[in-house]
């Protein structure tokens, strides 16, 4: 039985009713109640009333020995007082049951710390305790009293007994308690707004406070998150919210945050308005109470203060508080929710949180969390989740900008998941938003994108190609640039025209071209002593040349070259030449590398980007000198990085595409200002990128999900590596074909 001590004295309270009413109605008078010589003194008041206090007041849960001792001791005394004992039947084996019960307990207790005898102890101890437990005992007396002094009566006889029963079987008065407590509970609700949940232990902030609820609290096994409580104070209390509950084994602990009105005030209103016999000198009274809150019976002014309150409007978004060992860069939050059980939204890297940092609101972009575990009391522990989130600032709708905001969000502050405003979002206008909102990303400078180099870096078939697509659309829209796309797959040369007028694009040179430098490929024997007699690499540069001119004065934006279809060889050797060797890859794009500069560095310098060179396969054309084929390609690698280092003041700038950071030349990597990682598992490509975008977010590289990257550099408008959403490449508008 989990009755409440209310119940158990409400309990107490009928079978005395019903004791002194049996008494009465068959003495006329009550004078039973002190009369010791009066048979129902015996039956009534000695025996029934101390089963009922035994049970339910001082030994509602268990015996100990010193209670069995008290209890035989007093039924002994009983005993020797009673009126007319000769007529009580078993009244000699009540004596020697008596007697012997004590002598055992006060053994028991004499013995105690004997180690000996311990498990005989404990056995004995265990038989005793249930044995003399007042259901047992005082029902058997009562019966005995009733059968010895009454069986001859015809009215009093069988009353007695069925209220014996009725204290046996103890069933029935047990639910009318029940039913009655329900009854008044329902009739409290509906005319008292509030109910009393607990009291006040901890004030951790000037808003934030912790609770407890004691076992016995009707509402120790509800769910409270998201319920408004009232917080009494000496004058007017304080509205506030349940943020967090954890259950001990014998209470359970709250958090509540106190809400605030629209000037920032604390929203508060006098409990006595409410509750009449809460008054200070009141003994219904409590200090630091805290009740739970009926919304629609507050007073409608209150209640509108409460509505408008943002916490209030926005609970379903609500992640946490601002916790300790938050710094000026990032935000450590305990997760309250898991998954759409509370969030509309689940949440996970990348997702974008919201809080305040002086009325201003914030964005934060959650980059790692782990498990951990607080005592409580005693043994009871709280396994719970700590998350990190990196600033990102203000986000700016109008300029599509996110703006730095200076310091950080004061402890206990409530986080939000974002729930982002309804715009308008548009593909063409944006690289991509920030994960589950239209909160777009420009690119910030079109021109600077080329001019200062971007790196795309990524595993095989995760959207590199697909991303370089999307930004050359875009070069093409906002610039005047010229693009070489030197593509040893010939990916280009298919996809390209699914994102670019098909007239724009001139797939490789010429097929004549082409044939005129295979050609002049020399394969019978030259001077030994002369290179230049050795292969066609002259004829190369030459046609290459006339070629690139030929382009660069066109209309068409786009040169895809397949440095494998160029058939180009030179001398195997400076000196004393016996034969001659195919150019590599990578001295091939050294060669186009050189001719662009010189055609950049023939118009003078500039600031807008005249030509990008798209390094496809990049770790083929510009291997790292560990991973290089032979020191042709050493000496090819450092030409071009030569390219790529004097190229922006030209106008000349390289767009490096990889999923082999470890196998490209860092020279290059390193010019590189802009960045888009998509997910990366080598541990040399992590270390790289720890560079740019720090431990934090290169530790989510591996896990990052399909279409996302962490995107940091001069040509977006961003100050800090974010994670990005990129666009669906369905969604990109794409121009039919003249």
């Amino acid at each position: 039985m989990q009755l409440t001590i209310k119940q158990r004295f409400a309990l107490v309270g009928i079978y005395l009713a019903l004791i002194l009413g049996i008494g009465y109605y068959f003495s006329d008078d009550w004078k039973f109640i002190f009369d010791s010589n009066n048979p129902l003194n015996a039956v009534l008041i000695a025996t029934g009333l101390a089963l009922i206090l035994s049970a339910y007041i001082t030994e509602p849960y268990f015996s100990k020995p010193v209670d069995v001792i008290t209890r035989w001791v007093a039924i002994f005394l009983f005993l020797l007082g009673l009126n007319g004992r000769e007529n009580l039947s078993l009244y000699k084996y009540w004596i020697i049951f008596s007697a012997f019960f004590i002598s055992i307990a006060l053994l028991l207790i004499f013995l105690n710390g004997y180690k000996k005898t311990e498990k005989v102890q404990r056995f004995a101890v265990d038989l005793l305790c249930k044995i003399s437990r007042p259901e047992i005992v005082f029902t058997i007396l009562y019966f005995d009293i009733v059968v010895s002094f009454f069986r001859s009566k015809e009215t009093e006889y069988p009353i007695l007994i069925g209220f014996g029963f009725l204290l046996a079987i103890n069933k029935p008065i047990i639910w009318l308690v029940e039913l009655l407590s329900s009854i008044f509970s329902n009739i409290k609700s509906k005319s008292d707004p509030t109910k009393f949940l607990g009291q006040i232990i901890g004030h951790e902030s000037s808003d934030l406070y912790k609770v407890e609820l004691s076992s016995n609290s009707p509402f120790r096994q509800k769910e409270l998150k998201g319920k408004l409580i009232y917080l009494e104070n000496v004058t007017n209390g304080v509205v506030g919210i349940i943020l967090s509950e954890r259950i001990l084994l014998g209470k359970k602990w709250i958090d509540i945050l106190s809400l605030r009105s629209v000037d920032e005030s604390l929203i508060s209103f006098d409990i006595k308005s409410l509750l009449p016999l809460a008054g200070e000198k009141s003994i219904f009274s409590r200090t630091n109470a805290v009740y739970l809150l009926d919304l629609p019976l507050i007073d409608p002014e209150t209640k509108a203060i409460i509505d408008k309150n943002y916490i209030v409007s926005n609970f379903s978004n609500l992640i946490d508080t601002v916790w300790e060992g938050s710094t000026i860069n990032k935000i450590r939050f305990n997760k309250l929710f898991s998954g759409d059980l509370q969030l509309k939204r689940s949440i996970g890297e990348g997702s974008i949180i919201q809080t305040k940092i002086s009325n201003e609101n914030v964005l934060y972009q959650i980059i790692d969390a782990r498990t951990d575990e607080e005592n409580l009391e005693h043994k009871d522990t709280h396994g719970f989740t700590i998350g990190t989130a990196q600033k990102l600032g203000r986000y700016i709708i109008g300029a599509n900008e996110l703006n730095t905001v200076k310091w950080l969000p004061e402890i206990y502050t409530p986080i939000f998941l974002l729930d982002p405003q309804k715009i308008d979002y548009d593909p063409s206008k944006f690289i991509g938003k920030l994960p589950n909102t239209n909160y777009g990303i420009p690119i910030k400078n079109h021109d600077e994108l080329v001019t200062h180099n971007t790196a795309i870096l990524g595993i095989l078939g995760i959207g590199k190609s697909c991303l370089t697509f999307e930004l050359v659309q875009k070069l093409l829209l906002n610039t005047e640039v010229k693009i070489f796309c030197i593509d040893l797959t010939n990916q280009y040369s298919r996809e390209l025209p699914k994102y670019v007028p098909s007239g724009q694009i001139q797939i490789d040179l010429p097929l004549a071209t082409r044939n005129v430098i295979k050609a002049g490929n020399r394969s019978a024997a030259g001077n030994p002593e002369i290179p230049s007699t050795w292969g066609n690499e002259a004829l190369y540069k030459s046609h290459l040349n006339a070629e690139i001119d030929l382009f660069i004065g066109s209309d068409k934006r786009i040169l895809t070259l397949n440095p494998d279809l160029h058939n180009v060889s030179k001398a195997a050797s400076l000196f004393r030449i016996s034969h001659s060797v195919e150019l590599t890859p990578a001295e091939k794009t050294r060669i186009i590398a050189e001719k662009l500069i010189s055609k950049a560095s023939s118009l003078g310098e500039t600031t807008e980007a005249r030509y990008l060179i798209i390094l496809e396969e990049a770790h083929s054309l510009v291997p790292e000198w560990n991973s290089i084929a032979n020191e042709g390609d050493k000496t090819a690698t450092n030409g071009t990085a030569k390219v790529i280092l004097q190229g922006r003041k030209y106008g000349l700038g390289t767009m490096i595409i990889t999923q082999r950071t470890a196998n490209i030349s860092k020279s290059i990597l390193n010019q590189c200002n802009t960045i888009f990682a998509l997910r990366v598992f080598d541990d040399t490509g992590k270390q790289f990128l720890e560079n740019y975008i720090g431990s934090d977010y290169s530790n989510l590289l591996p896990t990052l999900e399909e279409r996302h990257c962490i995107a940091i550099g001069k040509a977006l408008k961003l100050k800090q590596p974010v994670i990005v959403e990129l666009n669906d490449m369905t969604k990109i508008l794409v121009p039919s074909t003249p």
